[in-house]
């Protein structure tokens, strides 16, 4: 029976699956050199009995390369990692590998979506395309930075050095921001009885609103309204059957989805002449293991490793 490995590296943990003829996966802290994170994915292999596998799929965070070099780990600080020739070297199979987002984007999207964006909300804005049921990663693995599409030009300052991208608005760092910004200019908002300016965090503004504070309330409007404008842009570029929303502010659920849907509704002429893509929230917490092994699996049987 063919034996493939999935792996998540993340920023502090270090998932790993193995799919033979079951799934079973571990996880461990990742660590912060190229030699030991190795050690531990293989260790990690071995220790759920994938002594001899078929191939291994990798999402890791950060630039990653189409040849299986990530060139940059920013929480981790590791550079020009060619993950896929350690990995082969030691493990004497293939590798494939690819930023967590897009593997995050192909589990979701697994025996549900053959085309469909995922957005990751959280410290930044990740994204993944999945179009004809394959990551679409496009020339040299560097597609689907979806956080740096420009909403506003001369808009916010973002963190790559540009002006008035997604990111900057939809981020959960960008409704923190955000959120301070307005308590200090409004003292008598309801957001000062959750907790002091530095205990904000991406629920402050949706919590204070419920309560019925209009200060929030206008935070959350202009952060609902920003996040349709790039759905928006999503949809009449890639036409998707879904889009997916995931990281921390995704956790607002229906109470922020059904929203965005009014939004869509509202603004997109593609609503009245095009199929409405669903939007949906995240479901798997495992998406990226399971999307790295689809990923994998693919390439090695159809031949393109």
């Amino acid at each position: 029976m063919a034996c493939y490995v999935g792996v998540d590296i993340g920023g502090t943990i270090t998932k790993v699956g193995v799919l033979n003829d079951r799934f079973q996966s571990v996880s461990f802290a990742t660590p912060r050199s190229k030699n030991e994170l190795c050690d531990g994915i293989i260790g990690a292999i071995r220790s759920l009995g994938g002594n001899e596998v078929d191939g291994i799929g990798v999402g890791c965070p950060g630039a990653v390369d189409s040849s299986g070099i990530v060139k940059f780990m920013p929480n981790l600080g590791i550079t020009d990692f060619d993950v896929a020739a350690l990995l082969n070297e030691r493990m004497k199979t293939k590798v494939a590998v690819t930023n967590d987002a897009n593997a995050a984007a192909l589990g979701e999207c697994i025996g549900k979506f053959d085309d469909a964006v995922m957005l990751t909300l959280g410290t930044g804005v990740g994204s993944g395309i999945v179009l004809g049921g394959k990551i679409f990663d496009g020339h040299m693995g560097k597609a689907a930075e979806l956080g740096h599409m420009i909403i506003c030009a001369d808009g916010r300052e973002c963190g790559c050095g540009m002006c008035g991208c997604l990111e900057a608005y939809v981020s959960a760092t960008a409704l923190i921001k955000r959120t301070k910004q307005v308590m200090l200019a409004h003292s008598d908002s309801l957001m000062w009885q959750i907790g002091d300016i530095d205990e904000v965090d991406g629920k402050t503004a949706f919590d204070a609103e419920k309560a019925g504070d209009p200060f929030a309330a206008a935070i959350v409007n202009e952060y609902i309204r920003f996040l349709s404008i790039g759905i928006i842009n999503i949809c009449n570029i890639f036409r998707p059957q879904a889009v997916i929303i995931g990281g921390g502010v995704s956790n607002q659920g229906e109470n922020l989805l059904r929203r965005v849907r009014a939004n869509c509704e509202a603004l997109d002429y593609g609503y009245k002449f095009a199929p409405k893509p669903q939007i949906l929230k995240a479901r798997l917490p495992n998406a990226a293991l399971y999307g790295a092994i689809a990923m994998i699996k693919y390439k090695v049987e159809e031949n393109l490793l």
